[in-house]
């Protein structure tokens, strides 16, 4: 079984789409009939072809099952603290907030003040006028920051901020939730499937790899598991850090991943006007969509979100209604999308930060460079030897090559299988002032249903 070239060896075209007002909502509910037409792109082959020359899926795991935690309450599941979340966008935001106050506002002061700030007031507030200006958020994700500070202060804690001299406002909520607009992230991962799996499903392995504040490194330890059951909308899990509410790595009930990985470059610039931020698209995708409409739904959403930065957006679904995954690269100007394996190829995609088409104007920086290799590799050898195909600890053994432990820290890991709910996951700790990352601590492995309750 072969697997296509490195990008670091042989140049790509890159599917690219003008930037065209869509509205999100419609596109998840309703495909866009001209999108499927249009011949700048190749159509998904169906999914039959896909998943061709694997076994039938795998029955969902059994065994008894742990019950979903409470909502509203911090709860230790294995090891991991999970908050499970249910209501319209306003009750979400209190639960949220009331929980987690002290650790959110630890959050914000320890990384966006005092790290990405440096703690220099004037710096924070460049900050908040470039949000001011450029971010666009949909009102259900400010009535959800505005329920978050009701929580907050209801709970008694503090809010006081000495640094920019008042209590904790839903700007600054925003600032935490626009982390992707004015900073930037990394992570690798594989998505695979067919003739490439142990069970001929798909297989979803990431690692989100993140800045951390020093020298307490605060965000390395608040990690937390975020169940969303929003009023209206699909169940779903995000891998987060206390108060935020768009999604870096999200799963939800239909099969449908979402998963940010950053491209190369600072602020881009662009066309003028609002920014939707790459996060709260993710989001957007996993409260509102099935596996038959995520990746038109992001196509639609990403066209009009006027994005400044490049990055890569990494949207998996269960592959039963169409094709398993798709790699968004975006830049300032447009959007392109990587192209799904040839025939022969062996039936997967790696992902780690670059852009694996048009590297002269967003060439492979080396350490992503070096991820993608050798994750490249290890995959390799899984196919090579055994059963020759990819199982979900052999996933996580890829992901461990790949983690990072300093400068950028992998905060967390993850091995899913949209179509049974089965999950390997795992988050990074601090211990004696030394960050251990999150494939260096131990693989929980859970079923979906555990940690949201079904529809």
């Amino acid at each position: 079984m072969a697997i296509r070239e490195k990008p670091c060896c042989e140049p790509r075209t890159l599917r690219r789409f003008a930037l065209v007002p869509a509205l999100f909502l419609a596109a998840c509910a309703l495909p866009d009939r001209a999108d499927r037409s249009d011949h700048r792109r190749a159509e998904a082959p169906p999914a039959g072809d896909l998943l061709a020359g694997g076994p039938a899926f795998a029955a969902p795991r059994t065994g008894p099952l742990r019950s979903p935690p409470p909502v509203g309450v911090v709860t230790d599941i294995d090891g991991l603290r999970v908050l499970r979340l249910r209501g319209t966008p306003h009750e979400l935001g209190y639960q949220h907030g009331l929980a987690l106050a002290a650790d959110i506002k630890a959050g914000f002061e320890a990384f966006v003040l005092g790290y990405r700030c440096r703690g220099i007031r004037a710096r924070y507030l460049q900050v908040m006028k470039q949000i001011e200006r450029e971010i666009d958020l949909p009102q259900s994700l400010l009535d959800e920051l505005d329920g978050m500070v009701a929580g907050m202060t209801a709970s008694g804690v503090d809010l006081t901020l000495p640094i920019v001299r008042r209590p904790l406002e839903r700007i600054d909520l925003v600032a935490l939730n626009t982390l992707d607009h004015w900073g930037l992230i990394g992570c690798s991962g594989v998505t695979a499937w067919g003739a490439a799996t142990d069970d001929g499903a798909v297989l979803v392995a990431r690692n989100f790899d993140f800045d951390v504040d020093r020298p307490d490194h605060t965000i390395a330890r608040l990690n937390v598991v975020l169940s969303f059951e929003p009023a209206g909308g699909v169940p779903f899990v995000s891998v987060a850090f206390p108060g935020l509410i768009g999604v870096a790595s999200g799963l939800n009930a239909r099969g449908v991943g979402a998963f940010l990985h950053v491209g190369n470059g600072a602020f881009g610039g662009g066309d003028e006007g609002v920014s939707r931020p790459l996060m709260v698209i993710a989001r957007e995708l996993v409260e509102h969509c099935d596996s038959g409409a995520a990746i038109d739904a992001a196509r639609s959403a990403l066209r009009a979100a006027r994005i400044r930065n490049p990055f890569l957006l990494r949207v998996t679904t269960d592959g039963v209604a169409g094709a398993p995954t798709a790699v968004f690269e975006i830049d300032p100007l447009a959007v392109g999308e990587q192209p799904l394996p040839e025939p022969g190829a062996a039936p997967l995609l790696l992902t780690t930060n670059h852009f694996t088409t048009e590297r002269t104007t967003f060439p492979a920086i080396p350490d992503s460079k070096i991820r993608w290799c050798a994750l490249e590799e290890h995959v390799k050898e899984a196919l090579a030897t055994g059963d020759s195909r990819l199982d979900a600890d052999e996933a996580w053994r890829g992901l461990a090559r790949v983690a990072q432990h300093s400068g950028n820290v992998t905060l967390h890991s993850l091995v899913w299988r949209p179509r049974s709910g089965d999950l390997l996951l795992s988050v990074s700790a601090v211990h004696d002032g030394r960050i251990t990352a999150a494939t260096k601590q131990p693989a929980r492995r859970f079923h979906l249903s555990e940690l949201l309750a079904a529809e």
